[in-house]
Parts: C-alpha cells; structure tokens; sequence
C-alpha cells in the first residue's frame, strides 16, 4: 500500500516551489522524485519511470477547477498509465495521489467528498462479511481463502472480487491477475485467489492483505488484514468509497468476462452432448461415444473376475482378526506403519483400503502396504499405540477387481489399441520354435522397444530388469517423453524409481528438481523416502510452505500429548483430525503435482482405481514384476500406453494367486496367455520377446543350479560375478562364517528331533529347524555380513523365527529380514538361509511345497536366487530323499545337487552337525544345549523360579535314563503349589509317577515345556525319539538338542503354534486342565469292571458325562461323544470293532446342564439350553449366541 497522503504532501510542496509547469520538464521530474521520494523507494521508482514515459504531457491540463476538468483529467491520466501496462492497484494510487493534489478547491472538495473511503474496523456497515483468511503458501503462487457471506440486506447487491493484494513486511506489492469471482446476490461462496510468485519470494509473516471487491450499488470495498509470524489473519479495515467511471467500467467489464466464460463452458458441454448423439465429431466421437471392444477372452476374463468377486464378497463385513499388532515407524506424512499377524490366511493387494478397529475401541482408515500369507503391514491414519494385541480388519478387496473388469470391459478400439493389440494378436502370434533364437542381453531390449510397439521381457534373477527399464526411461526422459511405470508391489516400484534418479544425467537433474519424475504413493525403501524431489509427497511439501509448518506444529503438540499418555484425550483427538485435514489438503495438492509430472511410478492398483489415469495416456508404460499380475491388469496397463508398452518378469518365478479355484484362469500369466511357455513348462520363440540372459548377482556356485535344471541353460553368468567387482564382493561374504569357502551349503537335520507339524489355519512349521536357520542367520551377521535374509515357503515358520529375531534384538530393530518366498520376490541378500520346514512326523509334504510342480520350481527358484554371496539350506534330507527319491522333484534334485557337486553338507553322519550347532549357538535369549547335564542344570535353575504354572508335552513315553533328573524338579514343583499340567501322546510307555501328572492326547508333536509363560524349554526330558517312514522302518534320534528359550515373544509364539494347552482326540479338543492323582482314568475302569487299557485319554464335559451316562445298545460298552465331517455331534460305541451309533439328545444336553450346573463358557452370565435344529443338536445362551455341543 501506498503512502499516500505523504506522497501528497511532496508534490505539493514541488508544485509550490517550481509551478505546475515543472510538469512538462521529464528530466527534472525524475531528479525531484529521486530526492524527495527517497524514503519511499516503492512509490519512487514508479513515479520516476512514468515520468520518464510521459506522464506530464498527460498532466497537461492541472490543476483542475470543476468537476467536469477533474474527471476529464483523470480519464486522460488512467488511460495514459494502462497504455504503460500499470497493475490497476497501482493506477488508483497514482490517480488518488494526483486527484488530492492538483484539484482546487471546488473541484477538489467536491472529488475528495466523492472518493473518499469511509472507514471502519468491522463489516457491520456493509451487505457481506467475510471469515478470517487462510494463507497459503506454495513455491508457484500464494493462495487466500476465505468464506464471503451474505448479510441480510433488502437492497439487492451483487459483488465481483476484482483483486487481492499483499504487502510483504519490505514493502513490496503482489497481486493477483485477472482471478476474479463473481458474487452474487444471497448467495455464501467458499472463494480462494491466488498471487503468483513472480521475480521473488512473497514473504506472508507480518504481511498486508488486501482485498478489493467491486458492488452493484456503486461501491468499492476494500478489506485489510495483517498477517502475524504464524501467518495467522487479523482484521485491520474495511473501506468504502465510490467507485470511479473507470472502476464501474473495470466491474462491467469482470462481469461480462466472467459471464461469457460461464456461457462458453455451457455452449461446449451442448455442443459435445450434440456432436455425440449426432456422431459428427470424429474427437468427440472417439472418447466419448464408442462401441467397447469385445472378445472370447475378455469375456472369460470378465467371469473369472467377477467369480473372484463373489467369492470375496462372501465375507462381506466380515471381521479378520489380526493380533501381534507392532507399529513399525510413523512418517513425517502422518502416516502410521503397523504390522500385523492374521489369523487368516489373506491375499490382499498393495493399496487395498482397510479400516482396522482395536478391542478397546480405536478405529484407523488406511490401506495394504504388504500382505502375504498370514502376515500385514498397513498404513494408518491414526496411531493405535506401539502395541496392538488384537484387532479387527475389514477390508473389501473385491473394489480393485470391480475396478479392473470395469476397466477391461470398457476399452475403446479407437484409443486402447496397444491393450487390445496383447489380446487380438499376442496369442495367434506363438509358434513352436525354440527360444533360443529370441534376441538376448541388455542391448537387445533397447533396439527391441526402438522398433516394436509391444515388448515383453524374459528377466531371470539378477540379469538387470531394473538397470534396464531405467536406462530405457532416462532416454525417453532426454526426448521429454512420458513413462508410467507399474507393478504389482510397491517394493518393485520403489526400485526402479530410486535407479532412474542414480542413473540420471546431470543435464536432466532439473527433471527431477522440478517434480517432473515422481514416485506416486506410498515409498517402502529408506532411501528413496528421504528423497525431496522423487516421492510425490515430499516434493508437494517442499512446495507448500504452510502445510509443511502447519505439521511441524500439530506433530510436535500431538508428541507432547503422546509424551504424557494423553492419547485418549479430547485434546489429543482433536490434533488428529487437524492432521489429517492438513494431509489431505497436501494430498489435494500432490495429485496436481503428479497430473504434471513426465514419469511417474506406481502401483497396478492405484493406477487402475485412481481416477487421475482415466483419461490421461503415457508415450511408453512399463509393467515390472509382470508375473504375479493378472492378464486384466497387463491389459488395464497397456490400455494407458499411448505408443509403446512393455512388460518384464519372469515366468519361472511366482504366479499369480485367486482365491476362488473357480477363477484358476487368473493365476495363468502373461507369459503363459501369450503361449510363450506351456503348461508343461516347454519354452517357445515368439516375435515379441527378448531375454536377459545374463545373471549378475549371484556366485556361480549359486546360479549353477537354477541355470542348469530351471532355465535349461539360457541363464549366463556375466563376466562381473566371474572375475569382475560383484566377484569380490561375493567372495568376501563366501569366505566368512557361518560355512565358510563354499557358496551353496546344506544343514541336513537328519538324526535330530525335527519334527514339523502344523497350525490351526494349516501354515507348517518346525521349532528345531527354525532355531537352526535363526540361529545361523544370527551368526552370519555377528561375523560382519549385514545384509542377511531368511526365507522359508511357511508363514507359521516365519512368525516363529520373527519373534525370535524381535527378542533377539530387543529395542534393535532386526536387520536380519525374514519373509517367506512371495515376500522376498524382487529382493535380495549377501546371504540367504533357506528353511524347509517339512519333517515327520507327517509322512508328506505340505501344501506349497507339494503342489503342482511348476509352481513349486517357482518358488524353489525364487528363494535360491534370492542369495548373492551364499545360500544356506536348512533341511531333513532323509524325509525328501524317503518320499521323493526317484522322482523329479525340484528341491529334492536341489539337496541331491548339493551333495552330487561336493557342496558343503553339515550332517550327523560325518559329525559335523554337533560341532555346527554349538558355533552358531546364539547363547542369548535362545540358547541351544548338546549336553543334556548341562541342560538339566540350567532347567533346573528356571523350575525352582516357577510360581504358577508348568506345561509340559511329551512326544513318546520311552524317556531316557535322565528322565528321573527332570520328573524331581516337576515334583518339587508341584508339591510348592505350581500347577503342572501335562499330555503325552505316548501315555501308555510313560513311567507310572508321569502318568499321575499326565493326560493322553494325540497333538503333543513337540518335546516342549513351557514356565509361568516365560521360559520354554525343547527337547526336555530327553526320549528315545523316532519317527515311523512305514509300518517296518523308522529313524532314530542320534543328535540331541536342547533349547532354551527365555523370550516373551518367541514363548507367546510357541504357545499359540503348538496349542500346547489344549488335548486333542480325534476330531474333539478341550482345553488341558490340571490332572487330579487320585481320579481314574477311564470311567469303563470304575462302573463296569472291563479291563481297558489306561491310554490316559479321559473325557470330561459333556463328553465325560455322555461316557459316564450311555452305553451301547448292542454290546454294552460306553458310548462316546464325537462329531462326523459336516461337524454335527453324535455318539458312537468306544469298541472298536462295535460299529453302534446313537442320536446325541436334547434330553441328555440338558441333563447336563442343569446336573453339572454349566454356564456359558463365555463367561457373560448366560443360561444354556440344549437344542435340536435341521443340522443336528445344538445349545443355545440366554445372551444370544450359540454353541456346539463340544464346547460345554
């Protein structure tokens, strides 16, 4: 803003010391200006450059003496300074400065009275009143926001918003250009207006804001705000005044311009309704009226789709349960990272949307950043403490599926040609001809993406897909070329980006400093996340000044409130909901950011839901990882390429996955639907091919066996892991321990307890193997190699040797990664212990390593390739060489190629294993015993500390001679008031003082005992262990190991895995309840007299009182309560050879009850009743629920 009034006080004191007529004279107007107006340098240099234009021949004819003369000569004046292309805020200062100075008298006063602003520091005298303005600050412009609101007013007034200027705390002015709104009469309008940043930063702190609003009824209004540190408002003025002649015209002429635009926008949308319906407009005509493309295969797609669908949306608002919730970090974004472990096994897509409910009533919205098996990781909105032990999910991830057919279903022939293209041409395109021929190497697919519209990419592990794509993107970033890059994880997508800012050339930096290459969601690796100019979401901060100190702020008061455990306060919600508000105004911002970027990378996902790639198309689209992606998300990528696409993976690595098996046609990739490779794993030349064939990550010793049995030798090793830089790199790590000298090792667990067995939801694992693999992970880490991994096919192995890991390093974040083989794919590591898991006693191998063969060798393929300097494999050789000798199995020919090629082999046979498990022995937290004596000591010194409770589990009853040692510490135990609850599945073998402690069961797997849920202890008391191969052979324990483990973690997870505290016979579980000595066993012993051999198996609940109460009509022995394959409940005859079956009856349900005085199990006050409904009997509670019959 002007100085106006001294402004006028000089030129009156110039026109009192040299006459009007100094006027006419430039050179000395300017000299004047320079002395006098010094102090106000603003109002100086203007007046002195117009001077120098001639504003004193405009002046001609001051001063004025009427009315008349003095709207003439302002008419000249203002006409003069637009001709100088003078800012209007700028024209009525200088209009202003001459009208008070060169009006006499009449024509003056009268002109003053006219113009002058009446002011007043409320809106209490005007037809509208606006709400604080909110500052915002971007590296581009500033933007005021405010609420114009309506007062009561019988006069109807319109108001046009003709400008807004600030005045930063220098003096200088910006405003806004020709950002006018028009505000009609009545109407609240929520109004933003920019000033763009021109030739310097606009500094908003202890700033002037004006702004400058036209009326209907002849009034110009002008409103002034302050603005503090915090860029907070504060009301100054408002000022009325009449509008000039030239005002009113300027507000006619906003009007009119404002308007046309309006009707112009409407005459566009009718003529394009017009133009469709007639089909006149060939543009109009492509996007907006067309005949979707249709096909056999889009069809079969479109169902299998829509069968996923159904499937998923079986479970409808159903609740997963996840537990073992552990927040993993918070972003500078506001975002919370948690990971989960599921009770279910779910497959969910990167990006999917959840919402996740506490048990004590915390509720967050986010969505999958990972999810594999039976474990998550989400991304929050809100924080639900460091710690969630349970939770409910809900999640709906048939949305993205709903969104891809819809996407599929509607291409345009005339737009989507590439993704029609795939499926018209790609199949009939395949021949039978070897694949040898298909060009290979790096250059190749350079020359190849040059000369075809459609690539497709063969990249076995390590042959440099990454280095490639980004290499190809950097070149089309040189030709200002757009790119979308895609894949199925966000781990994939991170990679590419962060190797196209390393590779990028220092004549392209200002492509990447000025937002126009952009990772676009959520950033997994470290490094890239700490980039301010690749990730979306950082480069949109940097450019946003107010959000960024508008989060600071709220992020400091929301940690100070966390620092004094007010997470539940009023307060501490409230600071939530500001925080969110603020990212989603960032996230507003980012999606303008990305619309303008030339290369952004992203997730399948986002890219098929997000409605910014709806009507946008890319030069070139990449899709990475291709061979976990649906054939529908290949063609909804292709479909934004606008000249070429290209796809990239490798279909000898893992599928993608359906839920439903009716939809198996989605788990068939693109390689496979453009008849590149068969069912049979028969490999073919197709013309749009091209292979890298040469590996760079791993040691020879390593690729020798993925080249030769899964790639049929294409896969070369480059000269830079034979005698190169990776070799060294590779031979540092093979020369350390753990195995040092060899590259490729095995840990056979034969002659050791092993034993495997499965959770509840049917995930496989093994306590001893996973113990092994941990610990020689540990010990590859404690000899200097950092970057280890562990990669087992199960989740339930992987949750166990994760919370060993998180004891392990207590506060530490573990470095060591453990995932299982979906997770790792696209990752890597200097050394990779391989955990098996399978083992007897089960007599065949789970599911994932037993399934279809081809997709075994892809996982098989996926966890060996993963290792750079060394692979570790840790497994039972003798259980796969007893089931699979002979066959073709493919980790049967990995351990056979181990030892056929002289590969180091720790096994008990050469007695080596014992010396390898004593070196790697952790000896914190998991401590690993091969003297039983000294087992014994330590385990002694954990029973005498027992307060409350020992669970025991005993495989078999032949228990070693040490037997006696172990039975006096649970004695003394026992005889202190500790309750000692134990199950054998052996209780017949067990000595007679064991079985008063114990109960028969069918699901003690494990040797394990486990104190006051602190300390766990496998392999004691010592037994001459065996597993059964078949009815004449068996494998005995020659190397006993025991293990402590003295880890809450780990302890919780032993529990939960092995169910220790439930029995189990048959299809019936109860909870193990502590054995009275002095109870018989088998109630047959008491009532009838029959000789029945003490199995140890006695039943209580109903089940106990169905023995005790009925007896078989046929042979007169009890009856025994049990339940057939659809779970419905009835009793059958305890003799074997007696096939007496009987209804389980309301009558004796509820006779029961009421003898035994049964309440609810659930412990909510309610009365039982037994019942009988069309799936059989049943039992019902007062409180609303129902219960089986197996569970009273």
């Amino acid at each position: 803003m002007w100085h106006t009034a001294e402004i006028v006080k000089i030129f009156k004191k110039i026109t009192n010391g040299y006459g009007y007529e100094v006027y006419q004279d430039k050179k000395k107007c300017v000299a004047l200006c320079n002395d006098l107006l010094a102090d106000y340098s603003a109002e100086k240099n203007i007046m002195q450059m117009l001077f120098q234009a001639g504003l004193g021949e405009a002046m001609r004819d001051v001063p004025f003496k009427s009315k008349s003369e003095l709207k003439m000569g302002l008419s000249n004046i203002d006409k003069f300074l637009i001709a100088q292309a003078i800012e209007s805020s700028v024209r009525d200062e200088v209009l202003d400065v001459i009208k008070q100075t060169f009006a006499l008298n009449g024509a003056g006063l009268e002109a003053k009275s006219a113009y002058q602003p009446v002011i007043s520091r409320t809106f209490n005298d005007i037809h509208f009143k606006l709400l604080l303005p909110v500052i915002k600050e971007f590296s581009d412009r500033v933007d005021a926001s405010f609420k114009f609101i309506y007062k009561d007013n019988q006069e109807e007034i319109d108001t046009v918003l003709e400008k807004c200027i600030i005045t930063d705390r220098f003096g200088k002015e910006h405003s806004s250009h020709m950002d006018y709104a028009l505000l009609s009469n009545g109407k609240t309008k929520e109004v933003t207006i920019s000033v763009p940043v021109e030739s310097r930063k606009i500094y908003v702190a202890d700033a002037g804001v004006e702004f400058v609003f036209l009326c209907s009824n002849n009034k110009k209004i002008s409103v002034f705000y302050h603005t503090d540190s915090s860029r907070k408002s504060m009301l100054k003025k408002v000022e009325v005044c009449q509008m000039t002649s030239v005002e009113h015209s300027r507000m006619i002429d906003i009007v009119n311009l404002i308007l046309k635009t309006v009707d112009d926008e409407q005459k566009s949308e009718k003529t394009t309704d017009t133009d469709t319906n007639n089909g006149e407009n060939e543009e109009t005509q492509t996007f907006e009226s067309y005949t979707a493309y249709t096909s056999s295969d889009i069809s079969e797609y479109s169902d299998a789709l829509h069968k996923e669908i159904f499937y998923l949306k079986q479970g409808k608002g159903k609740k997963y349960k996840i537990v073992n919730g552990n927040r993993l970090n918070v972003s500078d974004k506001g975002i919370f990272t948690y990971s989960f472990e599921m009770e279910t096994e779910l497959h969910l897509p990167d990006d999917a949307p959840v919402v996740v409910e506490t048990f004590d009533g915390l509720r967050a919205v986010g969505s999958v950043l990972a999810c594999e098996d039976f474990e998550m990781i989400l991304l929050l909105d809100r924080d639900l403490n460091d710690k969630v032990n349970a939770a409910h999910l809900m999640v709906e991830p048939w949305k993205l599926l709903e969104a891809l057919d819809k996407r599929m279903t509607s291409l345009n022939p005339n737009v989507h040609k590439l993704a029609i293209r795939i499926m018209r041409d790609g199949p009939g395109l395949a021949t039978n001809d070897d694949i040898r021929n298909v060009p290979m190497g790096q250059p190749a697919v350079s020359e190849k993406i040059e000369s075809d519209d459609i690539v497709t990419v063969w990249g076995p592990p390590g042959t440099g897909k990454t280095y490639t794509m980004a290499k190809i993107v950097n070149k089309y970033i040189a030709q200002n070329k757009s790119v979308l890059i895609v894949s199925h994880s966000n781990v994939s997508v991170d990679g590419v980006i962060k190797q196209v800012v390393k590779m990028l050339d220092s004549s392209l930096q200002s492509y990447l400093e000025n937002g126009k290459i952009l990772r676009f969601g959520y950033v997994r690796d470290e490094e890239l996340s700490q980039n301010p100019y690749a990730t979306s979401f950082n480069y949109t901060l940097s450019k946003c000044e107010t959000f960024a100190r508008q989060l600071d702020i709220l992020n400091a008061k929301r940690d100070e409130l966390r620092a004094k455990n007010r997470m539940k306060s009023e307060e501490y919600t409230e600071i939530e909901k500001k925080i969110k508000a603020v990212r989603a105004e960032i996230r507003r911002e980012e999606r303008n950011y990305v619309q303008s970027a030339l290369v952004i990378g992203t997730t399948i996902s986002r890219a098929t839901v997000d409605p910014m790639f709806d009507e946008r198309q890319f030069d070139l689209v990449m899709f990475d990882e291709v061979s976990m992606a649906y054939v529908p998300q290949v063609i909804a990528a292709a479909a934004l390429a606008r000249e070429k696409f290209m796809c990239v993976g490798d279909f000898k690595q893992l599928a993608p996955i359906s839920q439903n098996q009716a939809a198996r046609i989605l788990q068939v990739d693109i390689f496979s639907y453009l008849r590149i490779v068969d069912e049979k794993g028969n490999m073919f030349w197709h013309p749009w091919l091209v292979m890298l064939n040469e590996q760079r990550r791993m040691a020879p010793a390593i690729s020798e066996f993925p080249s030769k049995f899964i790639y049929k030798g294409l896969l070369k090793d480059n000269s830079v892991v034979l005698t190169g830089q990776n070799k060294k790199k590779n031979d540092v790590v093979i020369n350390k321990q753990p195995l040092a000298k060899d590259a490729l090792n095995l840990v056979d667990m034969a002659g050791t307890y092993c034993a495997a067995d499965k959770n509840t939801d049917g995930s496989r694992f093994n306590i001893l193997s996973a113990v092994i693999s941990f610990s020689t992970a540990v010990n590859a880490q404690n000899n200097n190699i950092d970057d280890v991994g562990i990669i087992t096919p199960y989740a339930a192995q992987v949750r166990l040797i994760r919370a060993m890991l998180r004891d392990y390093y207590a506060k530490d974040i573990p470095s060591i990664r453990c995932a299982t083989v979906h997770q790792f794919q696209g990752s890597e590591s200097d050394v990779i212990v391989f955990d098996a898991v399978e083992s007897y006693p089960k007599g065949a191998v789970g599911y994932l390593m037993g399934k279809e063969p081809n997709q075994v060798t892809r996982l098989i393929n996926v966890a060996i390739t993963r290792g750079k300097g060394k692979v570790i494999v840790v497994a039972n050789a003798r259980f796969w060489e007893n089931i699979f000798k002979g066959r073709n199995h493919v980790f049967y020919r990995l351990l056979q190629h181990i030892k056929n090629k002289n590969h180091q082999v720790v096994e008990y046979q050469d007695k080596t294993l014992q010396p390898y498990v004593e070196s790697i022995n952790p000896g914190k937290v998991v401590d690993i015993f091969v003297d039983e004596q000294d087992a014994i000591a330590k385990f002694e010194q954990d029973m005498l500390k027992a307060k409350w409770k020992v669970v025991i589990s005993l495989p078999s009853g032949a228990l070693r001679e040490t037997e006696n040692q172990v039975f006096k510490l649970i004695d003394d135990a026992d005889s202190r008031g500790v309750d000692i609850l134990m199950k054998s599945n052996d209780y017949a073998s067990l000595p007679q003082h064991w079985k008063n402690y114990c109960r028969g069961t069918e699901n003690a797997t494990f040797p394990l005992i486990i104190i006051d849920d602190e300390v766990a202890w496998y392999g004691l008391p010592t037994a001459n262990w065996k597993f059964d191969v078949d009815k004449t052979t068996s494998l005995k324990t020659v190397v006993y190991m025991m293990v402590r483990f003295k880890c809450k973690n780990t302890v919780e997870m032993l529990k939960a895995l092995t169910d220790i505290e439930t029995v189990a016979i048959g299809v019936n579980t109860k909870k193990l309840l502590k054995k009275d000595n002095n109870m018989v066993t088998h109630p047959m012993a008491s009532s009838s007299g029959v000789v029945v051999p003490d199995d140890g198996k006695s039943a209580y609940g109903l089940a106990g009182f169905v023995e005790e109460k009925e007896f078989c009509p046929a042979c007169k022995s009890h009856m025994v309560l049990t339940k057939n394959a659809r779970g419905t409940a009835y009793l059958k005859c305890s003799n074997k050879a007696c096939k007496e079956t009987k209804y389980l009856t309301v009558d004796l349900m509820n006779w029961y009850i009421s003898s035994h005085n049964v309440g609810c199990p659930k412990h909510d006050g309610g009365e039982l009743k037994g019942r009988l409904g069309k799936y059989g009997p049943y039992v019902t509670c007062t409180c609303g629920h129902t219960l089986k019959p197996h569970d009273i």
